[in-house]
């Protein structure tokens, strides 16, 4: 079992959501655990908002912007080791 980590970044003014593109911020997408998707979830929502190299505080306030993400369980077979 898997779980996929999709961000998205919202706004209020527009009320519209939109994915996180990698080439804006490249995350892992794949956990074992619903516990350690959510953590990064979390964590890397924040990163995208704050950090200052995708939104910059006057867009965030102007578009009202907050994060959204879902962790999607998968049920992949890990593949057996040699």
């Amino acid at each position: 079992m898997k779980f996929f980590l999709t961000i998205y970044i919202c706004s209020v003014v527009s009320q519209q959501c939109a994915e996180v593109p990698m080439e804006k911020h490249e995350y892992n997408r794949f956990y074992k655990t619903h516990y350690g998707c959510m953590q990064k979830g979390l964590g890397e929502s924040y990163e995208v908002l704050f950090g200052g190299k995708v939104f910059q505080a006057d867009q965030i306030e102007s578009l009202e912007l907050y994060p959204k993400f879902t962790c999607e369980k998968l049920d992949i077979k890990e593949k057996p080791e040699a």
